[in-house]
């Protein structure tokens, strides 16, 4: 049987399916540079998918010029003479091979900040921090992202910064990030690893641009038979430098059904850690004030100090612990004939923090605080949220939260009920980053 035929068959396969995709790059009119494909174009747009950032729909205006490239084909394997002829001579570009080196010329000219992606394309913007291994970076084009800072080759700021190294003092200055080097310049000339990078921010033209935060709101109505009303609203809003982070948390529900209130709580905590290695922060202030009238806490305030480590801070994966002794004090709603109606008490604050990737738009994380107390101010109580978070758009998330309230030992009320130990809630809502 003759086997030259079916052998240069697949031969001819093999190296068709080995041709390389096409890669086009779309340069931007203010010069950032995308590379993907080019899906439609017409008179007034050009429809762009990109490894960035999506699908892109950008008008006319806004593109200075689009780069085809084809990149040429391998040799034919051996016992493949005469391979079918394509129906369009390949392309090659130059720009595309070289495409990782090509730097946009306003680079360290301008006012902007530019970053170059491992796939080889530019953003210009604004660099607003880089911390915990991920790099916020508002886009001219495509606003505000959140990149890994491992998908990130070179990093070039209009401006100086300030920059934290493991083990190091913070530094004040101008800086490049090129490859696996950090280099500074400023009083000192510093060039490390990037892998003792701990964080990057703005600083010295704007106390905002510190500043970060997220609300989240979550409405649901209900009539007929039953008409009830349920509200939630979260919110943070934190201050980051590389060597020190103060973070606020809201959290507020309420409820009506029939007319008549069912639900009324609010929290409202904050703390303010100083970071000393890569691993090891301290706490020097938590605090923490609640309020459930129908868990029969008129006032509740807690103050903590502590410290803490990250067993986990690695890209796409963090897991902090921190605990620390602490004082509390509780205002009651009604208390019993003969009762005292408030408690103080010493306590010991626990805390721990998770947070991972799922994918590159859905991420889990989940944040547990517990209290030992004495038994007359309810032994134990934790406040536990867990939350899935979904990126609709580049400001917009969907956030699906459980949270967990729970007090060992409620406070009886004057009726001599005693309010149930454990609240759970389940919401969903649309939330909005700042």
């Amino acid at each position: 049987m003759n086997t030259t035929f079916p052998s240069a068959c697949l031969a001819l396969a093999l190296w068709v399916g080995s041709l390389p995709g096409r890669a086009d790059v779309l340069v931007g009119a203010n010069g950032e540079r995308f590379t993907g494909r080019v899906v439609e174009e017409t008179a007034d747009t050009v429809v762009f998918d990109s490894e960035l950032g999506g699908r892109l729909t950008i008008p006319r205006s806004r593109v200075q010029e689009i780069q085809r490239t084809v990149a040429a084909a391998p040799s034919p394997p051996a016992g493949v003479t005469n391979p079918t002829p394509s129906l369009t001579a390949p392309v090659t570009n130059a720009v595309s091979s070289t495409n990782l080196l090509w730097r946009p010329p306003e680079v360290g000219r301008g006012r902007s900040d530019w970053i170059q992606l491992k796939s080889g394309e530019w953003l210009k913007g604004r660099l607003r921090y880089i911390q915990q291994r991920q790099v916020q970076f508002d886009s001219d084009e495509l606003d505000d992202l959140s990149l890994d800072l491992k998908d990130v080759r070179q990093v070039y700021p209009a401006n100086p910064m300030f920059i934290k190294f493991d083990r190091h003092d913070q530094l004040y200055g101008a800086f490049i990030i090129s490859n696996d080097v950090v280099q500074v310049s400023g009083p000192e000339q510093v060039s490390l690893p990037r892998e003792q990078l701990t964080g990057i921010t703005p600083g010295g033209e704007r106390e905002l641009d510190f500043w970060s935060g997220n609300l989240s709101v979550g409405l649901s109505m209900q009539s007929g038979n039953t008409r009830q009303t349920t509200l939630n609203t979260t919110a943070e809003l934190a201050r980051r430098t590389p060597s020190s982070t103060v973070q606020l948390n809201y959290l507020a529900n309420y409820g009506q059904s029939e007319g008549v209130e069912n639900a009324n709580n609010q929290r409202v905590n904050g703390l303010y850690d100083i970071r000393l290695s890569r691993h090891w922060f301290v706490r020097p202030a938590f605090l923490e004030y609640y309020r459930d009238q129908f868990a029969n806490i008129a006032h509740r305030g807690t103050a903590a100090v502590g410290v803490g480590y990250y067993i986990f801070d690695r890209q796409g994966l963090e897991w902090r612990v921190a605990a620390g002794p602490g004082y509390q004090r509780t205002f009651y709603e009604t208390v019993e004939a003969g009762q005292d109606d408030t408690s103080s008490t010493l306590a010991a604050v626990l805390q721990t923090s998770f947070k991972v990737d799922i994918t590159r738009r859905l991420k889990f994380s989940q944040t547990i605080g517990a209290t030992l107390m004495s038994q007359e101010a309810g032994e134990y109580s934790h406040h536990a949220e867990s939350i899935l978070n979904f990126e609709i758009k580049r400001h917009l998330d969907l956030n699906i939260s459980f949270v967990w309230d729970y007090l060992q030992n409620p406070q009886t009320e004057f009726t001599g009920t005693s309010p149930e130990r454990s609240d759970l809630r389940l919401t969903a809502g649309l939330g909005v980053r700042f």
